[in-house]
Order: structure tokens, then C-alpha cells, then sequence
């Protein structure tokens, strides 16, 4: 699930960086071009930084019964690299050592 915090900040982002272009090309003064891109590279640091606390966040690795039949069948004919690779695909949030941990141990 995205988090809302994320979306919001990179939305601001882009908006502070719609206002600069517009009020260069309107003629403003260079000074509101320029807060407007300061606000938006923090609106993008705060949005990137969200982005990066919710990936540290592992996930528990589970498989169904079908995946569990087709690991061990690749485990079976000794493909254990195979079946690791194929688990993280099918793991997308958990890390890569939780992934080899849990084919390892089926």
C-alpha cells in the first residue's frame, strides 16, 4: 500500500516546479522562480526520504501451496539458484536473504 505522505510531497513538488516555470515566463521577479524550485527539491527530498522508510520495511516471505509445489520441484531437480530467484519475484517486499532463508529451509 502507497503511503499518502509520499504522494503528497511529490505532488507538491511538481506543482512548485508548475508555479516557477509559470511566473518565469509571466515576467515575476527571479527570486520567485527560485523559492518555488527550493520548495520543490525539499518537497521531493521530504516525499524520496517517505519512499525509502517504507522499503526498509521487510516483509514476512509466504508462498502458497502452488509455489511450494513448484520450489521444490525446481529444488528436486537441483536447481536451488532457480528457485531462489523465482521466490524473490514472487517476494517483491522481502529481502533477498529472507527469500534464499525460507526456499533453503522447504
Amino acid at each position: 500500500m502507497r503511503n499518502p505522505k509520499t504522494g503528497l510531497a511529490f505532488s507538491a513538488a511538481a506543482l512548485f516546479c508548475v508555479i516557477a516555470v509559470i511566473t518565469r515566463i509571466a515576467g515575476s521577479p527571479t527570486i520567485i522562480p527560485i523559492l518555488a524550485i527550493i520548495v520543490a527539491a525539499i518537497a521531493l527530498f521530504i516525499g524520496l526520504n517517505n519512499r525509502m522508510g517504507t522499503k526498509l520495511v521487510d516483509q514476512p516471505v509466504v508462498f502458497t501451496a502452488e509455489q511450494v509445489e513448484q520450489l521444490q520441484e525446481l529444488k528436486s531437480r537441483g536447481q536451488e539458484a532457480a528457485a531462489i530467484r523465482q521466490a524473490q519475484l514472487w517476494s517483491r517486499g522481502s529481502s533477498n536473504e529472507a527469500v534464499a532463508d525460507a526456499v533453503r529451509n522447504l
